[in-house]
């Protein structure tokens, strides 16, 4: 490797690869590299991850980037689910197309990312033994140090919220004598639970559709199968069938989400950026209109678990989510099975237990709070993923202004969020009175049961990307925004952080309602000695602009992961359409304006070709 590079992205899965691509497009002069820790392309669909059986939630067309369709060499036929096999495969062939692969290191971890006076100087570690290439045999073998260091003028980290796996942090692991799986192993190690006929009782621990897809799996390999979900969190995710019926209508659930119209029942904190703010001024403005959207979400959720049947059987019954669809975001799985895992539930092979777990016991035992107890043979852990960043960024002092997860604030610091907060939650409750009816979790109940956390502060990304009160523009956060359509995301998002890191956005723009004349003045922002690592005319729009971004989800999806890091569902075009918006570019892709938004039904990834050619003409035309 060289060692100063003009960008370098960490991580080469789904928005790694689309980075470098962009950025490559807009400049092909670039001295690029992408630093990725997993042996083969694809994040969580690298190759080493992907198990016989995992299948994407996307139907075939809905999970690739606007410029490279799947085709015919992967065998899959309109309306089938893509399998990960699949996905991994399309990375491959993606990277190849575009001459991406030698420009990866793998095998290769950022332990340490610090700021220095042009850039960023990077620690390097190689994650397999020295003296063997750590390249995944696209360049000649070569030996490769322990650790070592490289710099860059920008840093894209794109690793995402699904790279590290929470830890199986339960008391007494030490006592339990069968294996015990992470999820984020379970492709490693499925197989030997599979293959051993001594093992007959496996014990499934989460509520997510990760955990839905180990249960199956188990189950569908003959296995007994306990489903543990934690009574004290938030219960099971909402689960739907490929194709839903809402009235009369046919509808494919994925699409529900990217369609304009549906988009309108959503609250949303960045105002008319979608150009539809009188529509969602009465929805949720008026006593009628919210009238209306309540009876919109009742509809939704109700036809979910009808058209699941879990409210037909005393087991299946145990699965229903315990709050109204509008409070998950994203939290939604899609049935993707070969057959109906709920009849497994039904048949007595899987049982459903709430309980909290207190400990493992010898042998081969899980005991619950109340003093209950169950015996397996195996565990399987699907705790969800690490949101906090996985590499070190120094000085910590910076933690606030980068706006990363961090439990190294000072009172000032925390003091000037605080403030930004208060102000954000009075905007967002005057004009959504309903977020404050949300349901609240005793975050107490959750913490680990040996080694409790220190809750880090939550992802304060301007537009969910970028860092709020950077004085340079040169470190970017890609894949931290969780919604659908992620190809499409990862696309757009990477141009405008090749926009806003040479200067090159139209913004600093403003996307929010101006604050309420009625705050008092102790609510107001802070001023700029407060903050001294801010641009001087942007600190103030941006921040609070983070902040408004950042309370909303909190309020939004307190039973999804807005509190932490933004969770779109139905939110997710607006976004898309936020991001175009400060490119200069349309985000009415439908065609006869306001008529074909609306009744044109769901945007996909023909929508969204060719945007790079689209933007630079408009640069070329604001030069001229």
């Amino acid at each position: 490797m060289d060692s100063r590079y003009d960008v370098v992205v960490v991580g080469a899965g789904l928005q790694g690869l689309a980075t470098a691509r962009k950025f490559l497009q807009l400049d092909p002069n670039l001295n690029l590299t992408v630093i990725e820790q997993n042996k083969t392309i694809g994040g969580v669909w690298a190759e080493e991850k992907v198990y016989t059986g995992l299948s994407s939630n996307s139907l075939l067309g809905k999970y690739e980037y606007s410029d490279f369709p799947m085709d015919d060499s992967f065998g899959l036929k309109e309306g089938e689910h893509i399998p990960g096999r699949c996905i991994h495969q399309y990375f491959e062939q993606y990277a190849r197309t575009f001459d991406l692969k030698r420009r990866i290191q793998f095998q290769t971890k950022v332990n340490v990312a610090e700021k220095i006076q042009n850039g960023w100087n990077l620690q390097l570690e190689n994650v397999i033994s020295n003296n063997h290439t750590s390249n995944g045999g696209n360049k000649a073998a070569l030996p490769v140090p322990a650790v070592w260091n490289i710099s860059c003028a920008k840093l894209i980290i794109a690793t995402g919220l699904t790279s590290v796996s929470e830890p199986i942090n339960i008391k007494g692991r030490e006592n339990f004598t069968g294996p015990i799986v992470n999820f984020s192993d379970y492709a490693r190690e499925s197989s030997k639970i599979y293959e051993d006929d001594a093992i007959k009782n496996v014990t499934v621990m989460g509520s997510g559709k990760s955990a839905y897809d180990c249960v199956y799996q188990m189950a569908a390999h003959g296995k007994t199968v306990n489903f543990i979900i934690r009574a004290s969190g938030h219960g099971t995710c909402y689960m739907g069938p490929t194709y839903i019926y809402l009235g009369p209508f046919r509808c494919v659930l994925e699409k529900l989400l990217t369609t304009r119209l549906f988009t309108f029942f959503s609250p949303l904190v960045w105002g008319d950026a979608d150009g539809f703010g009188f529509v969602r001024s009465f929805l949720h403005g008026t006593t009628l209109g919210r009238w209306v959207v309540d009876r919109f979400w009742d509809k939704l959720g109700s036809d979910l678990i009808d058209q699941t049947h879990i409210a037909n059987h005393p087991e299946t019954k145990k699965l229903i989510p315990i709050h109204k669809a509008f409070w998950y975001g994203i939290n939604l799985g899609i049935l993707n099975y070969p057959t109906d895992v709920f009849d497994f539930v039904r048949s007595g092979q899987v049982k459903v237990i709430r309980q909290d777990v207190a400990c493992l016991e010898c042998t081969k035992t899980v005991k619950f709070r109340d003093g209950t107890t169950v015996q397996t043979d195996a565990l399987v852990c699907s705790m969800g993923w690490r949101w906090e960043p996985s590499i070190e960024f120094r000085p910590k002092e910076i933690h606030a202004d980068l706006g990363i997860p961090s439990a190294d604030l000072t009172s000032t610091q925390k003091e000037v969020w605080d403030r930004l907060n208060a102000r954000a939650d009075l905007e967002i409750f005057e004009r959504f009175p309903k977020l404050m009816s949300g349901p609240k979790i005793n975050h107490d109940l959750l913490a680990d049961t040996e080694a409790p956390r220190v809750e880090a502060s939550p992802w304060r990304l301007w537009r969910g990307i970028a860092p709020p009160a950077a004085t340079t523009r040169d470190l970017v956060f890609l894949g931290f925004v969780l919604q659908i359509q992620g190809p499409i995301r990862s696309e757009i998002s990477s141009i405008w952080a090749y926009a806003y890191m040479y200067d090159k956005l139209k913004g600093p723009l403003k996307s929010v309602a101006k604050p309420s004349t009625s705050l008092h003045l102790g609510q107001t922002l802070p001023t700029e000695e407060q903050l001294p690592a801010a641009e001087k005319g942007e600190f103030d729009e941006i921040m609070y602009d983070t902040a408004l971004f950042n309370r909303f989800g909190k309020w939004r999806t307190p039973w999804g992961f807005g509190a932490r890091y933004p969770d779109l569902a139905f939110d997710s075009i607006p976004y898309l359409d936020l991001l175009l918006r400060d490119l200069g570019l349309r985000s009415w892709r439908k065609g006869w304006g306001w008529l074909g938004e609306i009744l044109g039904g769901g945007y996909d990834q023909a929508d969204f070709r060719g945007l790079v050619e689209e933007w630079k003409q408009n640069q070329r035309e604001n030069d001229l």
